[in-house]
């Protein structure tokens, strides 16, 4: 108990001394590791560790066939079919930035991404339309965190190397979630619009300008298709359909000649920067989730949380809390890397079927992504809009509000994971 308290202390501390993530995390769990009389060979094998994994090819695979639709300019298409799909309504900008988000997460799988993709566009577009900055920034962010739960998803492919879950199963459990959380959003933008009286002329769009943008976008919009019905119909794993995502996307961007050879390194050098964020949070944290292990971490959340309380749903609920204040100050590749092994482990004690247990863990760990003051997507958004973060809390706070719903309506309604999630095998 003593050193899980002194090593998530010296974590805490790290952080507000300045200490990029990545770094804090290797230090606090070193430190552990030689505290407890092993040697440094054990954290070098850790960090080497943390990314030897075919599950984890994924997201490289991931990550590159994003950049390579991006450099399509795909993000204007999928912007100007949601436009004429939802832009008729009052507040349409509010819709198009969220229905974008949700297309743009069935290619990218990462909200980061997604912020700064759809976040370049349509912020700028929201404050021409007469949008009060804060609000652009509320909705891009919200919406950004569509992108991690609807697949494919970098943070469930993180989950499933954690906890060895089926990353297909993973990837599937997110899908009515993710579509019911931009639903909600969309629902909470409708009555914001209204009361702040933004977009009151809606622009009316024929049934000819939806077919004809949904046709110059379907060659983006395929690529999810080819990932869920390749993995659902048994054609190939979760990694392989990464591959067949970057085929894909080279071969649509050089047949629509949007794609050129002169750019393929700036986007070969943009992916890898992407994967190496990533990569290095998740080599660093398997040293300070092996302190974790070791120092039975889970044992202690199901002694003195688990059993005292009882109620699976209760106590579940106090995880998530406790999840959410971490959020606050951790992004949730941190928090997936650091705890899903434990929260893996209480489900099962709970008696939760583990893939509707994690695809919910993953949810509520998303919160830090768009609470303030480290959230990574509020992060993006406001710097697109050159707005303080301290001035987006206010009215972000009925989308954090949604997300949150969400998880508790998977936690209570786990169909809502499992009927999909089943026909995976």
């Amino acid at each position: 108990m003593l050193t899980v308290g002194l090593t998530f202390l010296l974590l805490v501390v790290l952080i507000f001394l300045g200490f990029p993530i990545y770094l804090a995390i290797c230090i606090a769990g070193t430190v552990a590791t030689l505290a407890m009389g092993d040697s440094l060979l054990l954290v070098a094998t850790n960090v080497f560790g943390g990314i030897d994994s075919f599950t984890l090819m994924a997201i490289p695979l991931f990550i590159l066939a994003g950049f390579i639709m991006m450099e399509c300019r795909i993000t204007d298409r999928v912007v100007q079919f949601s436009d004429a799909l939802v832009g008729r309504f009052q507040g349409g900008l509010g819709h198009v930035n969220i229905l974008s988000s949700m297309f743009f997460g069935g290619i990218q799988g990462s909200g980061v991404a997604d912020a700064s993709a759809i976040g370049s566009v349509m912020i700028p577009a929201m404050e021409q339309q007469g949008y009060h900055k804060d609000y652009a920034v509320a909705v891009t962010a919200a919406s950004a965190a569509i992108g991690p739960i609807i697949p494919p998803s970098v943070a469930m492919i993180m989950f499933a190397y954690y906890t060895r879950l089926s990353v297909g199963k993973l990837f599937l459990g997110g899908l009515f979630p993710g579509i019911l959380f931009g639903l909600g959003l969309m629902a909470v933008n409708a009555i914001a619009v209204r009361r702040r009286g933004y977009g009151l002329v809606p622009k009316d769009r024929s049934l000819k300008t939806i077919l004809l943008t949904g046709f110059r976008s379907s060659g983006a919009l395929i690529m999810p298709l080819i990932i869920i019905f390749g993995i659902v119909g048994g054609i190939f794993t979760p990694t392989e359909s990464g591959a067949a995502a970057v085929l894909y996307g080279l071969l649509y961007g050089f047949a629509s000649r949007n794609l050129r050879w002169k750019r393929l390194p700036a986007v070969l050098i943009n992916a890898a920067n992407t994967t190496a964020i990533v990569m290095i949070i998740l080599a660093m944290s398997k040293v300070f989730a092996n302190v974790m292990v070791r120092v039975g971490f889970q044992d202690l959340v199901i002694t003195y949380i688990v059993e005292t309380i009882g109620q699976p749903h209760l106590a579940t609920l106090v995880i998530m809390g406790v999840l959410i204040f971490l959020g606050l100050f951790l992004d949730p590749t941190v928090l997936i890397a650091m705890f899903a092994m434990t929260v893996h482990a209480v489900g099962e004690y709970l008696g939760f079927d583990p893939i509707h247990y994690g695809v919910l863990m993953v949810i509520t760990m998303l919160l830090g992504a768009i609470t303030p003051p480290v959230g990574s997507m509020l992060f993006v958004s406001c710097s697109i809009a050159n707005l303080p973060i301290e001035k987006s809390v206010k009215i972000l706070l009925p989308f954090i509000l949604v997300l949150f719903l969400v998880a508790v309506a998977v936690l209570f309604v786990p169909e809502l994971v499992l009927w999909v999630a089943g026909y995976v095998q």
